[in-house]
């Protein structure tokens, strides 16, 4: 004779067995309980009747057909939501739902990271002295901002940037959009990777565009090329216009520290670095979530890169100090050449004076630069000179001619290059350098 246990146990069992056959989601889960005291992913189950159940289910007289069928998985699938690469062809926009309202510690978060004294950033009575409603958000910040892509995880690295048009100024407390146009698709010359331009736009709770940035990426699969660049309608630079209106307060008081020429070769004695912490909290802050920036697809912590949008950041802070005072930039193009680490890579930097044109009133200068970000992690200092050909041409190198070429020109310089940056920096000129004495 079965005990009394046994014979609730074993009527539980039939009705758990009749339920699975009625309602699956249900079954299933009273079945899985029975089975051996545990559930589906193997952990104990305690409970006198789960006891009882183990006993019977251990018994001779077991069904290994029923129990065979109680237990069901339910596969987990995942969802497709990014862009279908095959069918992407100059011209397609792409709108992203998403909205990002920039916060007070957003900016004090990049501005922790960046270094900066450049008043339009820092000075709120200054900004409002130039018609602003308070402090803009930095360039580098909106730069960043404008080109971070959610879905783009097929992406294997981000090449360089275009051309990065500042239009209208951002503050905290704004809401922006963003849109993405496919520019051009080709493929390299290895036939494995295609590169796709993608102008991406940077839209405010008004609509207003405040700003355009050309973006390259590399994607690990061939694809059918297409060099049909739209014709995109110029826009007027609102902001730059407006900071030129406002030479008649700029000139009372330069605060230009050095004075410039063309042809000269800075060396910028400030380098920075990120921390592992700080790369993910700005990425996640600016909503870039692609796998080599974070804990994901096995990637040790070494291998991991700060987004190509910080690595411009921490060039142009390097830069900051001995081109102080900066109103306003343009970025005319970057070429990323050698991968940036966290924790690891500090990035230094050389400025090259190619061009300075002043205003008619002498109290602004545009100034046309070339800044190299070069590696100087384990003590390595940067170079005293750089070869002529690195610091002129309408061009910048791609990756492998600049192997190729310091390696004949300066092999010291061998992959420790991290970016080429063209740009025009509007900045209040000095006619004297100034003897000052700051600490």
């Amino acid at each position: 004779h079965l005990s009394y246990n046994r014979k609730m146990t074993m009527m539980m069992l039939r009705h758990c067995v009749r339920l699975q056959r009625v309602i699956p989601q249900q079954g299933r889960f009273l079945s899985s309980k029975l089975t051996n005291g545990a559930d589906v992913n193997g952990s104990a189950v305690n409970g006198s009747a789960n006891s009882a159940a183990a006993g019977f289910l251990s018994a001779p007289h077991r069904n290994d057909a029923i129990i065979a069928n109680a237990i069901t998985f339910i596969p987990a699938e995942s969802l497709n939501v990014a862009v279908d690469l095959e069918i992407l062809r100059p011209g397609d926009t792409l709108d992203i739902p998403y909205e990002l309202t920039i916060t007070d510690t957003f900016a004090d978060l990049w501005h922790s990271a960046f270094l900066s004294q450049d008043r339009l950033q820092t000075s709120t009575p200054f900004c409002r002295k130039l018609g602003f409603q308070g402090r803009l958000l930095p360039f580098g910040l909106l730069a960043f901002l404008t080109s971070s892509m959610t879905h783009a995880d097929a992406a294997k690295i981000q090449v360089g940037y275009g051309p990065i048009h500042y239009y209208w100024p951002g503050f905290t407390g704004d809401t922006f959009t963003k849109r993405f146009q496919v520019q051009s698709v080709r493929n390299t010359s290895d036939g494995l990777h295609s590169i796709i331009q993608f102008q991406c736009s940077l839209y405010n709770q008004r609509g207003k565009l405040c700003m355009r940035a050309d973006k390259r990426m590399m994607f690990g699969t061939r694809l059918v090329e297409s060099m049909t660049t739209p014709v995109v309608e110029e826009e007027e630079e609102l902001l730059r216009n407006h900071i030129l209106s406002k030479s008649g307060i700029l000139h009372k008081e330069s605060h230009s520290l050095c004075r410039l020429r063309p042809g000269q070769l800075i060396r910028h004695d400030h380098a920075r670095s990120l921390t592992h912490g700080q790369s993910q909290q700005l990425a996640s802050l600016a909503r870039l979530t692609h796998p080599r920036h974070f804990h994901t697809n096995g990637a040790k912590e070494e291998q991991l890169l700060v987004p190509g949008g910080l690595v411009v950041g921490l060039c142009q802070s390097a830069s900051a100090r001995e081109l102080h005072e900066i109103l306003h930039e343009e970025v005319l193009a970057v070429q990323f050449c050698n991968e940036v680490y966290p924790d690891t890579t500090v990035v230094g930097a050389l400025s090259y004076i190619s061009n300075i044109q002043s205003t008619n009133d002498g109290d602004l200068e545009l100034v046309t630069v070339r800044t190299i970000g070069i590696d100087v992690s384990n003590n390595r200092a940067l170079p005293k000179a750089l070869p002529q050909a690195l610091l002129e041409g309408e061009q910048l190198w791609l990756p492998k001619e600049l192997e190729i070429f310091c390696s004949a020109a300066c092999p010291s310089l061998c992959g420790r290059i991290l970016l080429q940056m063209d740009r025009k920096i509007l900045r209040q000129s000095t006619s004297k350098p100034k003897d000052v004495f700051l600490l």
